[in-house]
Formats: structure tokens, C-alpha cells, sequence
């Protein structure tokens, strides 16, 4: 049985049929008043793959908790999450009372200057499409009743002043979530294609993930760059909205494919042929290692290939000695001792085990830490932003330090 709709599509436009199936269920379970006066948004037709309907439940009347027991953990949770959020969109908005008040300050001293703050909290009379989808729910609303109490003219004391001063951020590393957003607005691609481009910047090696943040490798700095300079006009981020609006025109049979052949080509050749002539071959530089060949005692140095890092002898071609790069993790091994690294399932799933495998057959998929479970003595694994003991049974937690 089919649950959802086409899953490849970024339209935001909903079937009459759908829209009347869902206004009858929410009247039903929830009452008239939570019915939404939905209008269809028109957004920007060059982003829209719009020969299917937004995606959504193929009937609102299956609601997640009631077939649980038939899917897996992956498939519930990605199903609740089309569910809700189909269903909150076809429900009224949420209705708040906010109240604000603005509070004079001023030095007790001649000629001193007035500053004004200003307090507000907001109170939910009518939770809406909340009923159903909520990603605010840990939202705090404390000092609701002060703020409420206050009376114009009323004197305020000094309790605390806390002297703070605050610093412009740098903007956050993407994460996938936050580049495939990113890509959504400017119009890069289309749904099916968001997965395929981040597997294949990381799989080149040009993004290094760490937890879930993509990192910029030094061989991925120098392709930019490269490509800035020797195609800007390819690189620029309006191209493939641009690209993606004529490809459209020619399906719908409005644009000749060979005229967009015809006006882009000649371009691209003629820029091809100045980068092979003036662009130098670039060459990353080996990382040398502390571990020894041994067939030769040379250091062994960390190169990229197919399939990720590996080492290899500097010696090469007299020496033609490699073998995998298992990355260290500065954490002993809470069996044998020696160091834990970090390696790869065939399908590229991270997990943790010892360098003396297969002597030691520790293993982890969370990543261990230093720290011993103050209960047990067991160790302790990353989860989230906590730590917590490997021992189910134990159940102790943590917060991390920020630092880490």
C-alpha cells in the first residue's frame, strides 16, 4: 500500500480531493474551528517541479500511530513527519496574546541620559495547527504573570546588572540539512538531486564531515578557487536556476534545445581551452605520518584515492607498500588498551574499534570518550550533545562541555 504521494517533487499546490478529505477529518476529530482558510501560494514556477501535487498522505484518515506496528522505525518517523505537517498546513494559525512592557531608565545624577528596555512574553489562547504539528513545544513562557502585573507609572528596583557585551557570530558550517536548504531557495537542482551532490563533494573528497557539520579540505579550496577564476559564469549560484528554467522552456516545447546548445557551448569551449593552457596542475602535499614502512623504515605519508584516505611508502615506485589509514581518536581501548580508531562499513557507516583488531574485537557505533561511567566503571559513548554510559542497564547521562 502506498502511504504518500510522489515523493520527488518541491510543489507546494494540494488536489482538490486532498484539500476536501482533510477538511472533513480535521472537522471531524478536531471541530469547525480548526479548519485553515488555505489558499494555494503561488511561489516562484523556476523552483516548482510541479507535474505532481506537494507530497502528503495518500489518506489522512491513516494516522501514524495507528500503523506503527507495520512499519520500520525509519519509515514511522519519516511518515509522521509528512503526515503532521500536511495536516497542520490545511488547519487554522495558532492565536497568541502577547503583552509588552517598556521600562525607563535613568541615572539618578544631573543631566544623565534616559535608556528605555522593553519586556514582553506571549500567552497561546488558541494552540490551532499546534494541535497536531509543534516544533516549538520546549518554548519557554516564564515571567508571563510579571510582566502582566506591571502598572504604567510603577517603580521598578535594580536587582542585577549583568555588564554582557556581544559579538557578531560567524555564519554556521552547513550541515546536509542546511545546504540542501540552501540550494532549495537559490534553485540549485531539484529534489532528486539534493543526495547525488553532497555524496559526490564528499566522496572527492572537496567536504570532510565531521559529526554534522561539511568542513572545506584544502583540495577543496583549490578547486573553488580554480573554478572562480576560470568559470565564473558556471559556478555562479543563478546558473542552474537558470539553466533548469530553459530545460523546462524545451520540455514544454517553447525553446529550441539546440538554440540553448548553440548560445552556451561556444562560451564553455573557449573558456576550457584558456584554463588548460594557463592553469597550473595542482598538487596537494602528502601528509607524512609517524608510521614506518615496513619494507623500507620510510615514514608513510596519508594520500586520497577511490575510496578515502590511505597510507602509503613515499618510496613509490621501489617501494609499493599501502595500507588503510585508521584515524586515531585519542581514546584507549577499554578492552586491551591500545589506541581506538576510526573506520568505515562497506556502505560507509562510521563506527569505532581497536588498532589491534582482530586480535581485539572492540567495537562501538558511538563514538567513545575518555571519561569512565562514575556508576559502573564502564565506558562512556557520544550521544548528541551528552555522554552516556555503553551499558544500557546502567543508564547514566551526562551533559558535554561545551568546549567539547
Amino acid at each position: 500500500m502506498g502511504l504518500i504521494s510522489y515523493l520527488r517533487t518541491d510543489s507546494t499546490r494540494i488536489s482538490a480531493e486532498a484539500d476536501s478529505a482533510a477538511r472533513q477529518y480535521l472537522a471531524e476529530r478536531f471541530g469547525e474551528q480548526y479548519l485553515g482558510h488555505t489558499s494555494q501560494k503561488k511561489k516562484d514556477d523556476r523552483k516548482i517541479q510541479d507535474a505532481h501535487e506537494a507530497i502528503r498522505p495518500t489518506d489522512i484518515t491513516r494516522v501514524p500511530e495507528n500503523i506503527k506496528e507495520s512499519l520500520s522505525r525509519d519509515q514511522f518517523r519519516l511518515y509522521q513527519l509528512i503526515w503532521k505537517r500536511f495536516t497542520a498546513s490545511r488547519m487554522a494559525p495558532a492565536v497568541y496574546e502577547t503583552a509588552t512592557a517598556k521600562i525607563a531608565a535613568k541615572k539618578d545624577a544631573p543631566g544623565a541620559k534616559e535608556y528605555e528596555f522593553t519586556a514582553s512574553t506571549s500567552k497561546l489562547v488558541f494552540n490551532g495547527f499546534l494541535a497536531v504539528y509543534n516544533p516549538g513545544e520546549d518554548e519557554k513562557t516564564e515571567n508571563v504573570q510579571a510582566v502582566r502585573g506591571m502598572e504604567p507609572g510603577s517603580g521598578l528596583a535594580l536587582c542585577e546588572l549583568k555588564p554582557q557585551q556581544h559579538f557578531t557570530q560567524p555564519p554556521a558550517h552547513y550541515t546536509e540539512a542546511s545546504l540542501v536548504k540552501t540550494m532549495e531557495e537559490l534553485g540549485i537542482g531539484r529534489p532528486s538531486t539534493y543526495a547525488p551532490t553532497i555524496t559526490t563533494i564528499l566522496a572527492r573528497h572537496y567536504v570532510a564531515k565531521e559529526e554534522k557539520n561539511l568542513y572545506m579540505t584544502e583540495l577543496g579550496e583549490v578547486v573553488n578557487q580554480m573554478m572562480k577564476s576560470s568559470f565564473p559564469s558556471i559556478v555562479d549560484v543563478h546558473f542552474t536556476a537558470t539553466m533548469e528554467e530553459l530545460l523546462d522552456q524545451v520540455g514544454e516545447g517553447d525553446v529550441d534545445w539546440k538554440t540553448i546548445v548553440r548560445n552556451f557551448y561556444p562560451d564553455l569551449d573557449a573558456a576550457v581551452q584558456v584554463a588548460e593552457e594557463e592553469v597550473q596542475k595542482v598538487k596537494i602535499e602528502d601528509e607524512v605520518t609517524d608510521v614506518l614502512c615496513e619494507n623500507c623504515g620510510r615514514n608513510m605519508v596519508i594520500k586520497y584515492g577511490p575510496h578515502g584516505r590511505f597510507l602509503a611508502c613515499p618510496g613509490f615506485p621501489e617501494c609499493r607498500n599501502t595500507k588503510p589509514y585508521l584515524e586515531k581518536i585519542g581514546v584507549a581501548c577499554p578492552k586491551c588498551g591500545k589506541d581506538l580508531v576510526m573506520k568505515k562499513t562497506r556502505k560507509g557507516r562510521k563506527y569505532y574499534g581497536c588498532e589491534n583488531n582482530p586480535d581485539c574485537d572492540f567495537m562501538s557505533w558511538q563514538k567513545p570518550v575518555e571519561k569512565r561511567c562514575p556508576n559502573c566503571g564502564g565506558y562512556m559513548v557520544v550521544k548528541g550533545n551528552k555522554i552516556a554510559c555503553a551499558d544500557a542497564a546502567c543508564g547514566y547521562v551526562e551533559s558535554r562541555k561545551k568546549e567539547e
